[in-house]
């Protein structure tokens, strides 16, 4: 049985796909600005025409520039994706082929609540409003910006989701959009500021975001990255590839706020994310919480599981309980396994439930915490800071289940044979090859190790090879000749006498090179 069921059904929405139109759009417009060229583009103010008229399995190119709610002033107005309709952003304004757009000097297409007054205070209460959507829906290669909903918040909408609003309120309501390669920044509202997924009172809502980054959103009350609210309902967002960074709320909870009460669900699964930098400025749960307590906060009749998998939570802060994470209510859990986590001041019941298969609790070695962005302040290009450096431990870590194809850059989920933790994956910068490519397999184990190395080699091709034991700086610090009689062979390395680290062993042959990294405790 799949373990992640719902992924494979998104690959086979992808992969049946049938491209319909394409309709064009540009910031100014083009031509006789009907949409059907580069040359012929929908104006900026048209957008959301363009996507009303599109077609099923028609896709929206749009491109480079800032798109904004409206002209007007009126703050109710929003974006709207639609069912059978992919709206992609990130065009230079020639491309013939979605395969020619670039996004690795980030994302260029913007998504604006900024209408009336410079500021914040009479902005679009919602950037992006959804209704009825299933996993047709489809936004990808955007930044979402500068919503505000500070009214009172309200079951029904009020005061959710400033850059992004699910809405699958009340029986027979649902709204399962596909959100990838997207950026929410500098959004506002009393609860999930960037995004909100509503589900309640029988509700249904069951997003997916892949490759998105959540970063300075903030919260007038609760959640500054996302909230999924399902009390009575079911709220549960599939979360793969993505960052929750420097996110905050004016009480608790500064990233991701998980709700499953009254009889609901709400059981996020996030795949290869990382909470970092989030802060909770008055309150418990720095990154996280996973809540089963009903509305009157007196009886826990619902669930809420908090699922982790390949994820990174780091220097999250709170003022109350639970720098990284808090758990409220009588059987609500957070599982977390070939995560990263530290567990400093996480007392219970704000705790892992279960084995924590595969977790650790070090230091992740960003390449700079400090700037998530990296030094250009772009997010999603080669200098993002939140990559791991070669010293990391949770390069190789991580469990290749159920994992996407690539990372947050678009590279290789897996370099060598396991995936890292976090949002990018660890390019090998000694020069190493794939053991795919050359179709030689190496296996290290154990891995850790304070002893003896186990250098198992198979599909040798009965070809003379060389093993080399290289340190962090890849220098060579032991070399080995050997002539292969058969196309398996085991070599062993006693680590003992070295120092503790880094290091990596290269198997050379006339096909090329495998490199595999391992740590010595």
């Amino acid at each position: 049985m799949n373990k992640y069921p719902l992924l494979v059904a998104l690959f086979l929405v992808f992969s049946i796909y049938a491209h319909g139109a394409t309709i064009f759009v540009t910031p100014s417009g083009a031509g006789i600005m009907d949409g059907t060229s580069w040359v012929n583009a929908y104006p900026g103010e048209s957008l959301q025409i363009a996507i009303d008229a599109a077609g099923v399995n028609d896709e929206v190119w749009v491109a480079t520039g800032t798109y904004y709610t409206t002209t007007t002033t009126d703050r109710t107005i929003a974006f709207s994706m639609r069912n059978a309709v992919a709206i992609y952003g990130g065009f230079t304004g020639t491309e013939v082929q979605l395969s020619e757009r670039d996004l690795t000097n980030g994302l260029t297409s913007i998504l604006s609540g900024e209408i009336g007054a410079a500021g914040i205070a009479d902005n679009s209460y919602k950037v992006v409003y959804n209704q009825d959507l299933d996993t047709t829906a489809i936004l990808d290669g955007f930044i979402i910006e500068l919503g505000n909903d500070d009214r009172t918040p309200s079951n029904s909408g009020n005061g959710l989701g400033g850059g992004l609003y699910n809405h699958g309120y009340n029986p027979g309501g649902f709204c399962h959009p596909v959100v990838r390669n997207c950026l929410f920044r500098g959004n506002t509202a009393s609860w999930g500021a960037g995004a909100f997924n509503n589900g309640y009172n029988g509700g249904n809502t069951l997003p997916t975001y892949i490759n998105c980054v959540f970063t300075q959103n903030h919260a007038l009350i609760e959640a500054g990255g996302m909230d999924s609210y399902g009390v009575g309902g079911t709220a549960s967002p599939t979360v793969i590839n993505t960052i929750f960074y420097e996110n905050t709320s004016a009480t608790n909870v500064g990233a991701m706020y998980a709700w499953g009460g009254s009889g609901g669900n709400c059981l996020p699964v996030l795949i290869n994310c990382a909470f970092i930098n989030n802060s909770a400025t008055n309150g418990y749960g720095g990154a996280f919480i996973a809540d089963n307590l009903d509305q009157g906060a007196s009886t826990s009749l619902g669930t809420c599981i908090v699922i982790l998998q390949n994820c990174i939570v780091w220097n999250n802060t709170a003022t109350g309980d639970g720098p990284q994470f808090y758990v409220r209510g009588t059987g609500a859990e957070v599982v977390a396994t070939y995560s990263d986590i530290n567990l400093t001041g996480q007392n219970a019941p704000s705790v892992i439930s279960g084995a924590g298969t595969g977790n650790i609790d070090t230091d992740p070695m960003f390449e700079d915490i400090a700037l998530g962005a990296g030094p250009d302040g772009i997010w999603m290009t080669a200098d993002d800071g939140l990559q791991l450096q070669n010293t990391s431990l949770c390069i190789d870590a991580g469990d290749n289940n159920g994992i996407f194809v690539t990372d947050l850059l678009s590279n290789n989920r897996i370099v060598n044979s396991t995936v890292d933790m976090g949002s990018y994956e660890y390019m090998n910068p000694i020069g190493g090859i794939d053991d795919k490519l050359l179709n030689l397999n190496v296996e290290l184990f154990p891995n850790p190790t304070n002893g003896i190395l186990n250098v198992s080699l198979s599909n040798l091709k009965m070809d003379d090879f060389a093993i080399s034991l290289m340190d962090v700086n890849g220098r060579l610090v032991l070399g080995d000749e050997i002539k292969a009689a058969t196309e398996e062979f085991e070599y062993q390395i006693d680590m003992s006498q070295f120092e503790q680290g880094v290091y990596f062993v290269s198997v050379r042959s006339r096909r090329g090179e495998v490199i595999k990294r391992f740590v010595r405790l």
